[in-house]
């Protein structure tokens, strides 16, 4: 049945996901131009606006005698040089109404990011790692969603320019986890995806030692029964009986359990939530990005709660 104008008025007021203003960070590397292909497909759903932001590092400030042979004006050119050539290449063919604006920032490269994420407001910060060291302190500073693109992602034509089918959203049922489980369906309304949401039953190594000899056999089965039915709970009414709705519940380590099943499940997006609370940011927000960085090709977007 048609959406009426009414209700598309209250879809839209309601929604989490815009991409109406993206911010894209720059160091010129073969993985940034990875990450661009997916800003450059997000804004042109929105039809909206790409910042492509440059930050210049403190290298002069230690060797200043450097100064003469470089400046601002030169890294200008440089940056409208490098959008100039990528975006010819990126760009679809009916991506016309895709604005882009470059910007140079001078500063401590996560800072400037985060920075200029809240000056402009974006919706998004769309960020190419090949470490995850940036990455994680952006995650950090910015209240800004941050889309981290794998440099494990495959080289292929259209990366970033396809259409999500599946996307992956863990959860730690804390207080505000809702939000981030209403955004992942937020984004499976817009493409039209399957969703994956998964709960990672934390243990430790004693506690799998045991469990592999017979103890605790009754009180896991509890658990993993009261975490499917947290995950129903958290799963929108209109989505409860959809067969593109797949809720799983793990056990082990967040970080390598939310990697495996990305990777089982051929996911196309992973989705977390990153806050003060629960094993998911405590692992989240470290080594652990880095690790998903590197052991999928999944690009990860983090949205603050």
């Amino acid at each position: 049945m048609p959406v009426s104008p009414a209700e598309l008025a209250i879809e839209e007021e309601t929604t989490m996901v815009a991409f109406k203003k993206i911010l894209f960070p720059t160091d010129f590397s073969t993985n940034a131009d990875k990450a661009l292909a997916h800003a450059i497909r997000l804004a042109d759903f929105d039809k909206g606006e790409v910042i492509v932001q440059h930050v210049v590092g403190n290298f002069f400030d230690k060797y200043p005698h450097w100064t003469t042979l470089f400046d601002l004006h030169e890294l200008q050119k440089e940056l409208d040089g490098y959008v100039d050539t990528h975006m010819k290449d990126t760009l679809p063919k009916d991506a016309g109404n895709v604005r882009v604006r470059t910007v140079i920032s001078k500063g401590k490269p996560a800072e400037e990011i985060a920075a200029l994420a809240e000056q402009e407001l974006v919706d998004l910060v769309v960020m190419g790692s090949a470490k995850g060291a940036v990455t994680n302190k952006v995650i950090r500073m910015t209240n800004r969603p941050v889309l981290a693109v794998s440099a494990a992602q495959p080289k292929t034509a259209d990366v970033g320019l396809r259409k999500l089918t599946k996307i992956l959203v863990a959860t730690d049922f804390s207080a505000h986890s809702k939000r981030i489980v209403e955004y992942a369906f937020d984004l499976k309304r817009i493409f039209d995806a399957s969703i994956y949401m998964l709960y990672v039953i934390e243990t430790s190594h004693a506690l799998k030692w045991a469990i592999r000899q017979g103890h605790f056999t009754h009180g896991m089965e509890k658990m993993r029964e009261w975490a499917g039915n947290q995950l129903v709970n958290l799963t929108p009414d209109e989505f409860i009986n959809d067969p593109g709705v797949i809720r799983l519940v793990e056990t082990g380590s967040p970080g390598d359990t939310i990697a495996d099943v990305a990777r089982e499940t051929g996911t196309d997006l992973t989705i977390l939530g990153t806050h003060g609370y629960g094993a998911v940011h405590e692992h989240l927000i470290g080594t652990t990005t880095d690790r998903l960085l590197t052991k999928t090709s999944t690009p990860i977007l983090t949205v603050k709660l």
